[in-house]
């Protein structure tokens, strides 16, 4: 594959920590957001600014994370996900994400979790559901 010709997602994957502190990849991930710092413009215009705004950098905000998987109620990945949510703790967790030469990266931080919604049961479909939670800033690694 040529560079900038874009890569599948494959691969990726979602850790959570359960109230051991143990760090579990939840199963049936369809897909996953990576959320990245965004930075606030502030408006630092002045008398001297030749009539044209000037700004400086204000501060940062990482966006929600958003991730859908395949439902199974009472699954090892359901009850862990229920047992963060009702937690209401900041843990750590990781997003694995996967290079165009097939090398994966782990993104680590710290969480707490919003929200975990299943589907409406859709009749012959397959069950899904959606998690969302609050994270810090990611660093980011090769995977080991």
């Amino acid at each position: 594959m040529a560079e900038g010709d874009g890569v599948l997602g494959d691969g990726s994957e979602l850790w959570l920590t359960d109230d051991q502190g143990t760090l579990t990849k939840l199963k049936g991930l369809m897909n996953v957001n990576r959320p990245t710092l965004s930075v606030a413009k502030v408006e630092s215009t002045d008398h001297d600014s030749n009539k044209t705004k000037e700004y400086i950098p204000g501060h940062g905000d990482v966006p929600e994370l958003s991730a859908t998987l395949k439902y199974e109620p009472g699954s090892p990945t359901d009850a862990l996900i229920l047992e963060h949510l009702t937690s209401r703790e900041k843990r750590a967790f990781k997003v694995v994400t996967v290079s165009e030469d097939g090398t994966t990266e782990d993104n680590e931080g710290t969480m707490f979790l919003m929200t975990y919604a299943p589907d409406n049961a859709p009749l012959g479909g397959i069950r899904t559901a959606t998690l969302t939670g609050q994270p810090g800033p990611l660093t980011q690694a090769p995977s080991a």
